[in-house]
């Protein structure tokens, strides 16, 4: 079976049992999204959603953000993990937001990394769930499924996201991203996957390894 076959099933798999997936951070805006998203590495996205209702209501746009102080910001969002890099890339971010695109979020790909603490998964979660724009989202969850699975050979996000590109078609790029991640905390888990109930264990290379 070749990879591209091998990923129809994957996802029709996913679309069977996740249709209604959905982003999981909690958002009303794209500055709010970029901001959620950026705390969400090394971090939950449960715990981004109890730490954000503050920021946003102490910060609501990236010219609130880009006045604060760093004192007040990294005690706001302390529980997020490595909390003090993260302080200075947001404030850094809302500054750039503000000084080069009047406020907003930018939607090209490389306008958004050029910002502080957005990476490519970062912007093609904003891209995508924003303005439905195709790029594949690897995140931990996506790279790990992938792998086992054999729809890919390495540990590179870029060139997973690169290869995965070709494999998805665009426009579902985004809701796979959302049907990925929740297989991937459901069944296809890091530690004690479980294979028993997983609707692809037939076609999964790691399956077939053990």
């Amino acid at each position: 079976m070749d990879k591209k076959e091998l990923s129809k099933i994957f996802e029709k798999y996913l679309e069977e049992n996740w249709r209604d997936a959905s982003c999981s951070l909690d958002y009303v805006s794209p500055f709010q999204l970029i901001c959620a998203t950026a705390l969400s590495a090394q971090c939950t996205d449960k715990r981004v959603n109890e730490i954000t209702p503050e920021l946003f209501k102490r910060y609501p746009d990236a010219f609130a953000l880009a006045s604060a102080k760093y004192e007040d910001v990294s005690e706001i969002i302390k529980s997020a993990g490595m909390y003090k890099v993260k302080a200075k890339n947001l404030i850094s971010m809302a500054n750039d937001l503000v000084g080069k695109h009047g406020g907003d979020v930018p939607e090209d790909m490389d306008a958004l990394t050029a910002l502080a603490g957005v990476g490519r998964k970062t912007a093609n979660v904003v891209r995508g769930n924003i303005w439905h724009r195709a790029g594949v989202v690897v995140d931990t969850h996506v790279k790990r499924i992938t792998n086992r699975l054999g729809l890919v050979d390495s540990e590179d996000p870029v060139k997973i996201e690169h290869e995965l590109e070709q494999l998805i078609d665009g426009e579902n790029h985004c809701i796979w991203g959302h049907r990925c991640i929740r297989f991937g905390r459901e069944i296809c888990t890091a530690k004690n996957p479980k294979c028993g109930i997983c609707g692809v264990r037939n076609v999964c290379r790691y399956y077939a390894s053990l």
